[in-house]
């Protein structure tokens, strides 16, 4: 937040905005605010409620958002890929449908009865988080092989240092299962198919892995 901004302009500017400033938030005694001045802060609570659904915790698997941004997957005149299934133990199988289940509830993946015969395939991976949960993944290390890279050029550091001279307030986010939330091509989808024990999976957002 630029020192020019003050706490007027930003109450202004959040009254302009409408919606609901004044119902708390689920659990709002756990929202961690680095600022200790409590006029900051109940500007900074204020804006969450605003903004509530960005925040709501909406579980493992949160729906697939209708962003205008599409991502492609060029892999050129590269032949396609089909990978075998993975052996999994029976635990590991229902792990893997409960998860499948999920994302095709929220709309992040699409069965395959829309495609088709697929050409390409690759396998589930379950991975083990430091806590001891699964993580659901799936081994797109061959893709990611043929596919031709997106270079862009990084700003310089010491212009982005001075951007921020003056700055009081500095804030983060962390966008929740972020990978999701930008839509697959349609015709690039195909390319992202994974194999399960039911069937053939076609992925409809990015996926994280």
């Amino acid at each position: 937040m630029s020192g020019e901004l003050r706490r007027d302009h930003v109450k202004a500017w959040i009254d302009e905005l409408g919606g609901d400033s004044e119902t708390p938030l689920e659990d709002e005694s756990e929202v961690k605010v680095g600022v200790d001045d409590d006029d900051s802060r109940s500007l900074i609570v204020k804006l969450l409620r605003v903004y509530r659904q960005l925040v709501q915790d909406t579980g493992d698997c949160p729906p697939a958002t209708a962003l205008s941004t599409e991502h492609h997957i060029d892999t050129g005149e590269a032949a396609p890929i089909m990978l075998k299934r993975r052996r999994q133990a029976q635990t590991e199988d229902a792990v893997v449908e409960t998860n499948v289940r999920k994302m095709l509830a929220a709309g992040v993946i699409e069965g395959n009865g829309a495609w088709g015969f697929l050409r390409e395939t690759f396998p589930v991976v379950l991975v083990k988080k430091k806590d001891g949960e699964v993580r659901f993944c799936v081994d797109y290390r061959a893709l990611n092989k043929i596919t031709n890279k997106d270079v862009y050029p990084l700003p310089r550091i010491d212009e982005t240092l001075e951007a921020v001279g003056g700055t009081l307030l500095f804030s983060t986010l962390d966008l929740k299962a972020g990978y999701w939330r930008i839509k697959m091509a349609d015709e690039d989808k195909a390319k992202t198919a994974f194999l399960t024990k039911q069937d053939d999976i076609v992925m409809a957002a990015l996926s994280s892995t």
